[in-house]
């Protein structure tokens, strides 16, 4: 039996076509002409829920000194909840955060807990291995589980065939120096990242690039029908009547969607953004990675992954994505940040950020303008989602949580006060955004995420290990050398019966 839709008003609708198609057309693109006229105000579509994962390395970056439950050093806004400064910089190192102040909340009191159950004195890989899958790791080179984008991926994901997360390097550098840690997959196994290429990632995102120009001999009719096994195959006739119907810019998206879509369909759950497009490789400068070794032109590329990685988003190839600033000791020498002249030596970044346990001396001082480059990034993340119209009519920002964090707190192997500033989804926070939180009690990552997760929408979901940091067997010794605040302060706070879990709380 045939189903009749009725369509009085005689405008394109995407529920329409699909019913009219028997269905079929899933992974159909979301054209301007089939964009909600109503969904702003009315809410009358829902879209998915999503989640990026920001990543640096070493933490604030340089020291600070414990005074309660606060850290005075040269990120945390103010040592009390409250509004972020209305003008001026927010604080020394979220100086570039200034024009998406009123959209991000950042946190004081979240630690790696979980880090003291190893008794690994090695400061970095312990913090590696625990900071984003929250349990204790399989052995000493191994994790234990998979990172909290990864879980929360195959939480919100369409279907088995959609991603659950994908990483996109942050730096353009030569692949084989980049490795996915902290990121992991399922049981510890290596996550899933793309190329730190802009262009080779476009590539495996979303399929092999267009040609220039489509085959004259050849019509959007003929290219489907002759992909055989394709899901499209018994709809070529609606699809490609509705092609003459559109509006030429439309169907310039339709002539492209079919060359391409046979990547899509295996990974869409048919909630396309409306402004879901395959980025252009003729927009993305061309460069050799070997010319980038520490990261000199990645205020010039980087945004191009950034791209890479909304659509990713906006299409529904994924709903979890994670922005990685993955160089350690050769990290990125931040050039823009220092108008082309950086002060900054390949190979001593980390070097610096040992040096820096005064907040005001000289390597802390040039830590704090370098990293200007790293928050300008971040900054266009948040811009572009809010740029992007999403299947609601609502900024893709609206339905997209932006967790920016780091493995450790301090970049003196320390796992306390672990940098955290969230972004979008605002209708998930009980306080208006633009606000520094410092958390009454203090809670672990665990925590964090467990939060994170409720607001998506997945709620009374506990992420991490269950138990206290004394269950693996590490001794008091192990606890009191790496304590985190240090002193008999540390050693008070960091037991053997500390609870990995504190329970909930409010942002």
């Amino acid at each position: 039996m045939t189903r009749r839709v009725q369509n009085p008003g005689g405008r394109l609708d995407r529920r329409h076509f699909l019913l009219g198609a028997g269905g079929a057309a899933l992974a159909l693109p979301m054209l301007r002409e089939f964009a909600p006229k109503t969904a702003r105000g009315g809410g009358e579509v829902t879209a998915p829920k999503r989640i990026v994962i920001v990543h640096h390395f070493h933490g604030r970056m340089t020291g600070g000194s414990p005074a309660g439950n606060v850290v005075t050093d040269n990120w945390s806004p103010s040592q009390s909840t409250g509004p972020l400064p209305a003008t001026g910089d927010i604080s020394p190192l979220l100086a570039s955060l200034g024009s998406v102040r009123d959209r991000i909340v950042t946190l004081d009191g979240i630690d790696d807990l979980v880090r003291h159950m190893t008794g690994d004195a090695d400061g970095h890989r312990p913090a590696n291995l625990t900071a984003l899958t929250c349990v204790p790791p399989s052995s000493q080179y191994t994790a234990g589980g998979p990172s909290f984008d990864y879980a929360a991926g195959v939480l919100l994901r369409a279907s088995e065939s959609q991603r659950a997360s994908i990483v996109f390097p942050a730096s353009a550098s030569d692949p084989s120096r980049y490795t996915t840690y902290p990121f992991y997959g399922t049981n510890g196994t290596p996550a899933y990242a793309v190329s730190p290429s802009p262009l080779e990632a476009l590539v495996e995102v979303f399929g092999p690039p267009m040609p220039a120009e489509p085959p004259p001999t050849k019509t959007l009719r003929d290219r489907l029908v002759g992909r055989r096994k394709s899901i499209l195959d018994g709809v070529a006739t609606e699809y490609t009547a509705l092609s003459k119907s559109v509006s030429p810019a439309d169907r310039l998206q339709l002539e492209r969607h079919a060359d391409y879509i046979r990547m899509l369909e295996t990974h869409l759950g048919g909630t396309l953004a409306a402004d879901c497009m395959r980025p252009s490789e003729a927009s993305m400068p061309g460069y050799n990675l070997a010319d980038n070794p520490n990261g000199a032109l990645d205020a010039q590329i980087t945004p191009w992954q950034i791209e890479n990685l909304v659509m990713s988003l906006a299409c529904d190839v994924t709903r979890v994505a994670a922005l990685h600033f993955f160089q350690t000791d050769n990290h990125s020498t931040f050039p823009s940040a220092f108008d082309g002249n950086s002060p900054i030596a390949p190979e001593q970044l980390h070097t610096m950020i040992h040096e820096s346990a005064n907040p005001d001396s000289s390597s802390a001082q040039i830590i704090r303008q370098g990293f200007g480059e790293i928050g300008m990034l971040y900054t266009r993340l948040i811009e572009r989602l809010a740029e992007v119209i999403d299947l609601d009519g609502n900024p893709l920002l609206d339905n997209t949580l932006v967790i920016w964090l780091s493995e450790l707190g301090y970049g003196g192997h320390q796992n306390f006060n672990i940098p955290v500033v969230l972004a979008g989804l605002p209708a998930a926070f009980s306080e208006a955004q633009g606000r520094h939180v410092v958390l009454p009690q203090r809670h672990s990552m665990g925590d964090l995420f467990t939060k994170a997760l409720d607001m998506v929408g997945v709620p009374n979901t506990t992420f991490g290990f269950q138990g206290r940091i004394g269950d693996t067997g590490v001794s008091q010794g192990d606890l009191a050398a790496w304590a985190g605040f240090g002193g008999s302060t540390g050693e008070a706070y960091v037991t053997l019966d500390r609870s990995l879990h504190n329970g909930p709380f409010e942002i």
